[in-house]
Order: structure tokens, then C-alpha cells, then sequence
């Protein structure tokens, strides 16, 4: 749901800290002598969607991947270095691991424990989560480990790193897997407040199964244009349907608390200074076409307070999608539709009205436009309205849009992240050779 009401969210984070440990320690299932072997589903389930939410919505997924797309800048610390392209191995071993053994690795653990027990909400929910999760990995740094990840500690280190292709693959099939298990007439156990993105709702999480294979479609345009332009809209045609209301939007919601805030805002408050917002490329793009959604960026607290959700998948994306996909097929009434509700969500969910934006000449749709033109246009207005999103980072890799000038003279845009160096140090046999942050993975191809 977009924003959960604070008595779901509160007991979902009871429920985690019931466990006696903190958030990252909890989690660690392969590794952390302290957490409870025999911990609840229920408990494990939201702590993969905490950790999920805080990772992927904080410094090292949002706002790094927003710094290479020019939606922030990078004023100080590491930050300062990230904004001259000086990236290194040192700077995300932590975000490596938060994603494998602070989300990944419950996940894995959850369906263990459910599939024998035909526990299909839990075993179907994790397998959505992991997809999400394992393709936000794939798509920050390629080849990524996962078939023979999660084999307890002697095998921790030691997975071999499986292709990007492959993992797209197993990605599709961990969605039909999980729609098929939330589709059961008995699905044992079901959370309710403990699940803090839908409260235990499997339609939901139908939904949230088939849009989120709707973006891994449009990932893969640059093999086939048309045909995965075609597979988006199939996939947004899928029995379950898609998200389509606010009220379904896939979200973790945070608390106004300082220990349990919005990960932007911890980092803002704990680290003044290292990124700045106001003089970004995309900040400066916006102010000169009259765009109202600056103030509201900026200030009026949607994506930077304590109780701010971090959204994984919304119905303006979605739009932007469906804008994308029938474009790129010839589809112009069906894509001007899209796009202009794209537009439109994306004001209202800043509390704006997009009416007198769309009449603005550099904003209408225009068939007779060149293709080339016409994916210009939907590509920007997508990036204006996914603020502090890391798909943003992916969308301008595969489509050049929006065009962005390079932070540091004479260096190239990195398009991936380096590998940590946890994994140089522990699994280097394994580690893709060869990389660098300029060099282009599998579907950037």
C-alpha cells in the first residue's frame, strides 16, 4: 500500500524488534549466532521488507544511483568523490550486504520454511520480494550471485556468479512461481500487520508480481524493441492485473521516530552536507520549464520526512511503462494516454494538479514526432517524476534519456557498480574480471 496507517507499520517494526536485535543483526540468517533459529515467519517476513525498504531507499541504492542520473549532487565525503565517477570497491561492500544477508538470505530462509508446510502466502510473497530484490542487484552490478548463493556459512563466500541473462530468467520464474502460490484456495499462515507492504493481502501482491515483471519487460528493449515493448503490455494484461490505485502501490512505510525514519532522512539528518538537492541537473531542468513539483521536491517533505515511504513500485511508473512500451510500437493514442496519466499521478501524488503543466508546448505529446522524439518525451517526464529512484539510473543506460552531460570532463557516466570488496577479498575466484564502471552489462547491449 502507499502509505500503510502507523498501526500496521508499528506492528510490523514490534514484531521485528520482539526478536531482541536490531534491524541489520536480525537479519543476517546464515551469520548471526544471535538471531533465533525457530524465529517466526511472520517475523522474518517483515524483517526482509525493513531491510528492503532502508537499503534499497537509502544512501547506497537511491541516492548514489540519483547522483549518476544528475537528480542530486555529491557535496562531500564519498559523496564528493562519487560525483567525479571515483566509485571504488570499499564504498559499497555494506550495500552488498545488506541486500545478501540483510534480505536476500531471509527471503531464501522463509521459503525453506514454508514450502514443505504448503505455507503458500509466505512462500508466494517471499519469491515477489526476491524477484524485486535480486533485479535491483543484477541491474546495479550485472552478474550477480543467486543459484548457488544461500548455502550456509562454509558455502557463504564462495558462490559462483550467475549471468544477468540467467538471472532475468530466474527472476520470470520466481514471479510465476509466486503468482501460482498466492493463486492457492488454502494459503496456510497469513501475517496480516506483520506484512508492511500489504498487510497480508495475496491480491496484492498479484498485482505487485505482474507489474514488477512489466519493468524487467522494458529493461530488455535494447534486445528486441518491439517484442519486450509487447511483453510489458501482456504483462500488464495478466489475470491479477496490475497495480492501478494509490491504495496498491508497493511501499514500505516508515515511523516518525528517529531510529525508525525514511532512510533519506536519517542520512540527511546524520550526514548534513554530503548531498545537496537544490542545484541538481534535474532540479535546474524542472525550474526553467515551470514545473511545481520542485517546491514539493524540495520542500514540502513527500520523500525526505521521518514517516516517508520508500516506494517500490507506483501507478505513474506504471503509466510511464505502458507510455514507453505503446510508443515504441506505433500505438500513439494509447500512448499519449498513458503518458498524460503518468503525468498526472505523478502530480497528485505530490498533491498538485498536472492540468495546466500538460498544456505547456515542451510538454504535449506530438504523434507526428519523430519515435526518437516521442521516447525523449515520456523518458523525461519519467525521470521528473521517479524523484530518488533508482530505476531512474537504469532507464537513462538503456534508453539515453534524459540526455545527461558527464559530472567530471574527459570521464564517461559509469553505468554499474563496482563489486565490493568483500567479494575481491573472499570470493575473487568467482568475481566477473574484466569490469569497469564504464563497462556496459548484458542488456545495456
Amino acid at each position: 500500500m502507499t502509505i500503510l496507517n502507523k498501526t500496521l507499520v508499528a506492528a510490523g517494526f514490534a514484531a521485528l524488534l520482539t526478536l531482541g536485535t536490531g534491524c541489520k543483526k536480525y537479519l543476517d540468517v546464515n551469520s548471526d549466532p544471535d538471531r533465533p533459529v525457530d524465529a517466526p515467519p511472520a517475523a522474518i517476513l517483515t524483517g526482509a521488507e525493513v531491510t528492503a525498504g532502508f537499503v534499497l531507499g537509502g544512501a547506497d541504492v537511491a541516492l548514489t544511483s540519483s547522483l549518476l542520473s544528475n537528480q542530486v549532487d555529491g557535496t562531500s565525503q564519498q559523496f564528493k568523490n562519487y560525483q567525479l565517477y571515483q566509485i571504488v570497491a570499499d564504498n559499497l561492500s555494506n550495500c552488498w550486504g545488506s541486500i545478501y544477508q540483510g534480505t536476500l538470505n531471509d527471503l531464501v530462509e522463509l521459503r525453506k520454511i514454508s514450502e514443505p508446510k504448503k505455507w503458500y502466502f509466505y512462500s508466494g510473497a517471499s519469491k515477489v520480494l526476491t524477484a524485486y530484490v535480486l533485479g535491483t542487484a543484477t541491474d546495479l552490478w550485472g552478474d550477480v550471485p543467486y543459484s548457488d548463493a544461500f548455502q550456509g556459512l562454509d558455502a557463504k563466500f564462495k558462490a559462483k556468479y550467475d549471468k544477468q541473462e540467467d538471472i532475468y530468467k530466474t527472476i520470470d520464474g520466481l514471479l510465476t512461481s509466486a503468482i501460482a502460490d498466492l493463486k492457492q484456495p488454502q494459503l496456510g499462515p497469513v501475517p496480516g500487520a506483520n506484512d508492511v507492504i500489504y498487510g497480508g493481502d495475496p491480491d496484492l501482491w498479484i498485482k505487485f508480481a505482474n507489474s514488477f515483471r512489466m519493468r524487467t519487460m522494458i529493461h530488455l528493449t535494447k534486445k528486441d524493441p518491439a517484442g519486450y515493448a509487447q511483453k510489458a503490455i501482456d504483462a500488464s494484461n495478466a489475470a491479477g492485473g496490475i497495480i492501478t490505485k494509490v491504495d496498491e502501490q508497493a511501499a514500505v512505510a516508515f515511523l516518525n521516530d528517529p531510529t525508525r525514519a525514511n532512510p533519506v532522512q536519517q542520512f540527511n539528518a546524520q550526514r548534513p552536507g554530503y548531498i545537496t538537492y537544490e542545484e541538481s541537473f534535474m532540479i535546474k531542468q524542472m525550474t526553467a520549464l515551470g514545473d511545481p513539483r520542485v517546491d514539493a521536491y524540495l520542500t514540502g517533505g513527500f520523500y525526505d520526512s521521518k514517516n516517508s515511504p520508500v516506494y517500490f513500485m507506483t501507478v505513474y511508473e506504471l503509466d510511464f511503462i505502458l507510455a514507453e512500451a505503446h510508443a515504441r510500437l506505433g500505438h500513439d493514442a494509447q500512448a499519449q494516454s498513458f503518458y498524460e496519466a503518468g503525468i498526472k499521478a505523478s502530480f497528485a501524488s505530490v498533491k498538485l494538479d498536472a492540468t495546466d503543466y500538460l498544456t505547456k508546448p515542451e510538454v504535449k505529446y506530438d504523434p507526428a514526432a519523430s519515435a526518437t522524439d516521442k521516447l525523449k518525451l515520456i523518458m523525461t517526464q519519467k525521470y521528473y517524476a521517479m524523484y530518488l529512484q533508482s530505476e531512474n539510473f537504469t532507464d537513462w543506460r538503456r534508453t539515453g534519456f534524459p540526455v545527461l552531460t558527464s559530472k567530471n570532463p574527459g570521464k564517461e557516466i559509469p553505468r554499474r557498480y563496482p563489486y565490493p570488496q568483500t567479494e575481491l577479498s573472499y570470493n575473487k575466484a568467482n568475481v566477473p574480471t574484466g569490469i569497469s564502471l564504464t563497462t556496459k552489462m548484458w542488456w545495456d547491449q
